[in-house]
C-alpha cells in the first residue's frame, strides 16, 4: 500500500514539474513577444521592427495570446504535493492542540494559585475597612464631644458677658465705677 502511495506520488511529482517547465516555457516566450511588440510599436531605437513585423504580424499577436493563455492554464497545480501538505497540516494541528492544552493547564494553574491570594486578599480587606469604620466612628463620636463642650463652655461665655455688660451698665448708670471683668 505505501509503494503504491510513493509510486503515485513520484508520478504527480514528474507530472508537475513537466507541466511547471512547459508553463514556465510558454510564459517567457509570451513576455518576450510582447517585449517585441512594445519595442516595434514605439520604435525603439529606430530599428523599423513595425515594418519588419507588419506581415508577420498576423500570426505572431495570436500565438502571443495563445502562449500567455497557455502559461497561465499549464502551470502545476498547488495539490502535486498535496499528501506532504495534509502531513504539514495534520503536524500543525497537533502541535496546535498541545500547546493549547498547555496553556489551558497552565491558566488553571495561575488561577487557581491567584484565587487562593486574592480570597486571602479579600479578607485582609474586610478586616481593615472595618478596622478604619471604628476609627471614623470614634472620631466622630470624638469631634461631637468636643463640639459639645465648646458650645457650653461659649454659652457661658457668652452669659457672663451679658452679666458684665448688664452689671457694668447698671453701675454706669448708678453712677459707681465699673469693675473690671475676669477672664474666664
Amino acid at each position: 500500500m505505501a509503494a503504491q502511495k510513493s509510486d503515485k506520488t513520484n508520478t504527480q511529482s514528474n507530472k508537475g514539474d513537466t507541466m511547471g517547465l512547459i508553463s514556465k516555457v510558454l510564459g517567457v516566450a509570451a513576455i518576450t513577444l510582447g517585449a517585441l511588440f512594445f519595442a516595434a510599436m514605439f520604435d525603439v531605437g529606430h530599428m523599423g521592427l513595425i515594418h519588419t513585423l507588419a506581415g508577420s504580424a498576423i500570426v505572431l499577436v495570436p500565438l502571443f495570446a495563445l502562449m500567455s493563455i497557455a502559461a497561465m492554464f499549464m502551470s502545476p497545480k498547488s495539490g502535486a504535493d498535496l499528501d506532504e501538505l495534509s502531513a504539514q497540516v495534520a503536524a500543525l494541528n497537533e502541535f496546535k492542540s498541545k500547546i493549547t492544552s498547555q496553556i489551558l493547564t497552565l491558566q488553571n494553574n495561575l488561577d487557581a494559585m491567584s484565587s487562593q491570594d486574592i480570597e486571602t486578599l479579600k479578607a485582609h480587606n474586610k478586616e481593615l475597612q472595618e478596622q478604619l469604620d471604628a476609627y471614623q466612628q470614634a472620631e466622630r463620636e470624638k469631634m461631637d464631644i468636643e463640639v459639645d463642650s465648646l458650645r457650653k463652655r461659649n454659652e457661658e461665655l457668652e452669659a457672663q458677658i451679658k452679666q458684665w455688660a448688664l452689671d457694668t451698665i447698671t453701675k454706669n448708670v448708678s453712677g459707681q465705677a465699673p469693675k473690671t471683668a475676669k477672664a474666664a
